[in-house]
Protein backbone atom coordinates (compact mmCIF):
# COMPACT_ATOMS: atom_id res chain seq x y z
CA UNK A 1 0.00 0.00 0.00
CA UNK A 2 2.90 2.34 0.82
CA UNK A 3 4.39 1.77 -2.63
CA UNK A 4 1.11 2.73 -4.29
CA UNK A 5 1.02 6.06 -2.43
CA UNK A 6 4.61 6.77 -3.42
CA UNK A 7 3.83 5.93 -7.05
CA UNK A 8 0.76 8.21 -7.06
CA UNK A 9 2.79 11.02 -5.48
CA UNK A 10 5.52 10.55 -8.10
CA UNK A 11 3.00 10.70 -10.94
CA UNK A 12 1.41 13.84 -9.47
CA UNK A 13 4.81 15.51 -9.07
CA UNK A 14 5.78 14.62 -12.63
CA UNK A 15 2.69 16.45 -13.91
CA UNK A 16 3.39 19.46 -11.72
CA UNK A 17 7.09 19.78 -12.57
CA UNK A 18 6.92 18.54 -16.16
CA UNK A 19 8.33 20.97 -18.72
CA UNK A 20 5.62 23.07 -20.29
CA UNK A 21 4.60 21.89 -23.73
CA UNK A 22 4.40 24.73 -26.19
CA UNK A 23 1.44 25.07 -28.48
CA UNK A 24 2.06 24.52 -32.16
CA UNK A 25 -0.94 26.31 -33.55
CA UNK A 26 -0.45 30.03 -33.80
CA UNK A 27 0.94 32.93 -35.74
CA UNK A 28 4.35 32.92 -37.37
CA UNK A 29 6.47 36.07 -37.30
CA UNK A 30 9.93 35.75 -38.86
CA UNK A 31 12.27 38.74 -39.15
CA UNK A 32 15.84 39.43 -40.12
CA UNK A 33 17.48 42.39 -41.86
CA UNK A 34 15.11 43.80 -44.46
CA UNK A 35 13.06 40.59 -44.74
CA UNK A 36 9.84 39.98 -42.82
CA UNK A 37 7.56 36.94 -43.01
CA UNK A 38 4.09 36.43 -41.55
CA UNK A 39 2.10 33.24 -41.44
CA UNK A 40 -0.03 30.81 -39.48
CA UNK A 41 0.26 27.22 -38.26
CA UNK A 42 -2.88 25.07 -37.93
CA UNK A 43 -3.01 21.42 -36.81
CA UNK A 44 -5.03 19.34 -39.25
CA UNK A 45 -4.98 15.72 -40.40
CA UNK A 46 -2.05 14.73 -38.12
CA UNK A 47 0.16 17.54 -39.49
CA UNK A 48 0.86 21.18 -38.75
CA UNK A 49 -0.13 23.13 -41.85
CA UNK A 50 2.07 26.22 -42.17
CA UNK A 51 1.24 28.96 -44.69
CA UNK A 52 2.36 32.54 -45.09
CA UNK A 53 4.08 35.27 -47.05
CA UNK A 54 7.46 37.01 -46.98
CA UNK A 55 8.35 40.54 -47.98
CA UNK A 56 11.85 41.68 -48.93
CA UNK A 57 13.33 38.46 -50.32
CA UNK A 58 15.82 39.05 -53.14
CA UNK A 59 16.04 36.60 -56.06
CA UNK A 60 18.64 35.19 -56.40
CA UNK A 61 20.18 35.51 -52.95
CA UNK A 62 23.59 34.74 -54.44
CA UNK A 63 24.67 33.33 -57.78
CA UNK A 64 24.37 29.68 -56.74
CA UNK A 65 21.94 30.17 -53.83
CA UNK A 66 18.72 30.98 -55.68
CA UNK A 67 16.14 29.10 -53.58
CA UNK A 68 14.65 29.76 -50.12
CA UNK A 69 13.47 26.99 -47.78
CA UNK A 70 11.36 27.17 -44.60
CA UNK A 71 12.42 24.99 -41.66
CA UNK A 72 10.78 24.09 -38.36
CA UNK A 73 12.83 23.43 -35.23
CA UNK A 74 11.53 20.59 -33.05
CA UNK A 75 10.79 21.05 -29.35
CA UNK A 76 13.99 19.24 -28.44
CA UNK A 77 15.82 22.00 -30.29
CA UNK A 78 18.24 19.75 -32.13
CA UNK A 79 16.56 18.91 -35.43
CA UNK A 80 15.47 21.23 -38.25
CA UNK A 81 12.74 19.75 -40.47
CA UNK A 82 12.07 21.05 -43.96
CA UNK A 83 8.53 22.46 -44.24
CA UNK A 84 8.38 24.02 -47.71
CA UNK A 85 10.18 25.97 -50.37
CA UNK A 86 9.43 29.69 -50.39
CA UNK A 87 8.17 30.43 -53.90
CA UNK A 88 8.16 34.12 -54.90
CA UNK A 89 7.63 35.10 -51.28
CA UNK A 90 4.86 32.58 -50.48
CA UNK A 91 5.18 29.37 -48.48
CA UNK A 92 2.79 26.54 -47.69
CA UNK A 93 3.70 23.13 -46.31
CA UNK A 94 3.29 20.52 -43.62
CA UNK A 95 5.39 19.41 -40.68
CA UNK A 96 4.41 16.23 -38.82
CA UNK A 97 6.25 16.88 -35.55
CA UNK A 98 5.68 19.59 -32.96
CA UNK A 99 7.92 22.64 -33.37
CA UNK A 100 8.44 25.95 -31.62
CA UNK A 101 10.59 28.06 -33.93
CA UNK A 102 11.12 28.52 -37.67
CA UNK A 103 13.89 29.55 -40.02
CA UNK A 104 14.30 30.43 -43.68
CA UNK A 105 17.62 29.72 -45.36
CA UNK A 106 18.98 30.38 -48.84
CA UNK A 107 19.71 27.13 -50.67
CA UNK A 108 21.12 25.87 -53.96
CA UNK A 109 18.24 23.39 -54.27
CA UNK A 110 14.67 23.69 -52.98
CA UNK A 111 14.52 20.00 -52.00
CA UNK A 112 17.51 19.88 -49.63
CA UNK A 113 17.34 17.78 -46.47
CA UNK A 114 19.69 19.87 -44.32
CA UNK A 115 19.80 23.68 -44.13
CA UNK A 116 22.77 25.70 -45.34
CA UNK A 117 24.47 28.29 -43.13
CA UNK A 118 22.81 31.13 -45.12
CA UNK A 119 20.16 32.12 -42.54
CA UNK A 120 17.74 34.77 -43.85
CA UNK A 121 15.08 35.08 -41.12
CA UNK A 122 14.09 33.32 -37.91
CA UNK A 123 11.38 33.56 -35.32
CA UNK A 124 9.14 31.84 -32.82
CA UNK A 125 5.62 30.56 -33.12
CA UNK A 126 3.20 32.65 -31.05
CA UNK A 127 0.37 30.41 -29.80
CA UNK A 128 -3.21 31.45 -30.41
CA UNK A 129 -4.83 32.88 -27.29
CA UNK A 130 -8.43 31.75 -26.90
CA UNK A 131 -8.85 33.19 -23.40
CA UNK A 132 -12.30 34.78 -23.58
CA UNK A 133 -11.65 36.93 -20.53
CA UNK A 134 -9.14 38.95 -22.58
CA UNK A 135 -11.50 39.53 -25.48
CA UNK A 136 -12.98 42.99 -25.59
CA UNK A 137 -16.07 43.64 -27.60
CA UNK A 138 -17.28 46.97 -28.80
CA UNK A 139 -21.01 47.30 -29.28
CA UNK A 140 -21.78 48.90 -32.60
CA UNK A 141 -25.22 50.46 -32.95
CA UNK A 142 -25.88 49.13 -36.44
CA UNK A 143 -29.62 49.72 -36.31
CA UNK A 144 -29.17 53.30 -35.11
CA UNK A 145 -26.68 54.12 -37.82
CA UNK A 146 -28.91 52.54 -40.47
CA UNK A 147 -31.90 54.43 -39.12
CA UNK A 148 -29.88 57.63 -39.09
CA UNK A 149 -28.68 56.99 -42.63
CA UNK A 150 -32.18 56.15 -43.86
CA UNK A 151 -33.54 59.25 -42.12
CA UNK A 152 -30.85 61.32 -43.78
CA UNK A 153 -31.58 59.62 -47.10
CA UNK A 154 -35.32 60.26 -46.70
CA UNK A 155 -34.78 63.91 -45.82
CA UNK A 156 -32.38 64.28 -48.74
CA UNK A 157 -34.90 62.69 -51.10
CA UNK A 158 -37.75 64.88 -49.83
CA UNK A 159 -35.57 68.00 -50.07
CA UNK A 160 -34.52 67.09 -53.60
CA UNK A 161 -38.11 66.29 -54.58
CA UNK A 162 -39.29 69.60 -53.11
CA UNK A 163 -36.64 71.49 -55.07
CA UNK A 164 -37.61 69.79 -58.33
CA UNK A 165 -41.33 70.36 -57.79
CA UNK A 166 -40.69 74.01 -56.88
CA UNK A 167 -38.69 74.54 -60.07
CA UNK A 168 -41.40 72.92 -62.18
CA UNK A 169 -44.15 75.04 -60.60
CA UNK A 170 -42.18 78.26 -60.99
CA UNK A 171 -41.40 77.38 -64.63
CA UNK A 172 -45.09 76.70 -65.29
CA UNK A 173 -46.08 80.02 -63.70
CA UNK A 174 -43.61 81.88 -65.91
CA UNK A 175 -44.92 80.09 -69.01
CA UNK A 176 -48.52 80.92 -68.01
CA UNK A 177 -47.62 84.57 -67.41
CA UNK A 178 -45.89 84.80 -70.80
CA UNK A 179 -48.92 83.25 -72.54
CA UNK A 180 -51.34 85.56 -70.71
CA UNK A 181 -49.13 88.52 -71.62
CA UNK A 182 -49.08 87.51 -75.27
CA UNK A 183 -52.86 87.04 -75.37
CA UNK A 184 -53.49 90.43 -73.76
CA UNK A 185 -50.97 92.09 -76.04
CA UNK A 186 -52.51 90.47 -79.14
CA UNK A 187 -56.03 91.43 -78.15
CA UNK A 188 -54.95 95.05 -77.62
CA UNK A 189 -53.25 95.11 -80.99
CA UNK A 190 -56.32 93.68 -82.73
CA UNK A 191 -58.64 96.20 -80.98
CA UNK A 192 -56.50 99.11 -81.96
CA UNK A 193 -56.42 97.93 -85.59
CA UNK A 194 -60.17 97.39 -85.59
CA UNK A 195 -60.81 100.92 -84.32
CA UNK A 196 -58.45 102.41 -86.90
CA UNK A 197 -60.11 100.65 -89.82
CA UNK A 198 -63.55 101.77 -88.74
Amino acid sequence: MGHMKKLMALVALSFIFAPSISAHEGSVNLTGGTVSCKGVSIYRDSNYRVSGRCDGLVYPYETTYNKYVLWGKTNEGTVLIRIAEVDRGYFSGNIPTPFDSMYITAERDGLVRKPSDKLIVSGKLTPFDFDKSKVTTVATPLVTSKTTNSTKDASTVSTTTGNVVGKIVSSLLIVILVIVGLVIGASLIFRSRGSVSA
